[in-house]
C-alpha cells in the first residue's frame, strides 16, 4: 500500500510541476485517472474471469466508457425531467419516508432529491448498463452486475484513498498559482 501511495505522490508532484493552474486541479485529475484505470482493470479482469471472450482492451474501454456515460444518464434524466414535474407534496412524502428509513437503520436521512437521483442511478445500472454489458461481453446478468459493482467500488475506493492519503497542497503552491503570469 505504501508503494502505491508514494507512486501517487510522485505522480501528483509531476502533475503540479508540469500542468499550469491551481494545484488542486492536479489532485482532481489524478483521482479521476486512478479511478478510471482501476475501473477498467477490475472490470476487464472480472469479465475475463467470468468467461467473456470479448473482454479485449479496446472493446472494454469503449464498453466501460459507454457504460459510465449511460450510468450518469440515469440521474441526469431524473434531474432534468422527473424532479421539475414532481409536486412539492410528493417530495415531502419522499422526505418523510427517508426520515422513517433513516430512523430504522440509524443513518442520517437523505433529502428527496438525493433519493431520486440515487434511484435514477440504480435504474440506469439495472436496465441499461447491465444488459449492454451482458450483450457485449456475453456474460449472465448477475455476473455483469457483480462485475460493475465491484469495479465501481474499486474505482471509488482508489479515488478516496488518493483524496485522503496524499499530502495536502502546500500554501506556497496555492499562492504561487494565484499570481498572474509575468
Amino acid at each position: 500500500m505504501h508503494g502505491l501511495l508514494s507512486l501517487a505522490s510522485v505522480a501528483l508532484n509531476l502533475f503540479r510541476e508540469f500542468i499550469p493552474g491551481h494545484p488542486d486541479a492536479a489532485r482532481f485529475w489524478l483521482e479521476i485517472g486512478a479511478g478510471s484505470i482501476s475501473l477498467l482493470v477490475v472490470l476487464g479482469l472480472l469479465l475475463r474471469f467470468f468467461g467473456s471472450e470479448n473482454a479485449r482492451p479496446g472493446l472494454l474501454t469503449v464498453g466501460a466508457t459507454l457504460g459510465l456515460l449511460l450510468l450518469a444518464a440515469g440521474p441526469a434524466a431524473v434531474e432534468l425531467y422527473l424532479i421539475p414535474s414532481i409536486p412539492a407534496s410528493t417530495l415531502a412524502h419522499i422526505d418523510t419516508f427517508s426520515n422513517w428509513v433513516g430512523q430504522r437503520i440509524h443513518q442520517p436521512p437523505w433529502p428527496a432529491r438525493t433519493a431520486l437521483l440515487s434511484l435514477g442511478l440504480v435504474l440506469s445500472l439495472m436496465f441499461v448498463v447491465i444488459p449492454l454489458t451482458k450483450w457485449t461481453f456475453r456474460v449472465p446478468h448477475f455476473l455483469s452486475l457483480l462485475a460493475w459493482l465491484v469495479a465501481l467500488t474499486t474505482a471509488g475506493t482508489i479515488s478516496s484513498l488518493i483524496r485522503v492519503k496524499l499530502p495536502p497542497v502546500p500554501n506556497a503552491h496555492v499562492e504561487k498559482s494565484k499570481l498572474p503570469s509575468p
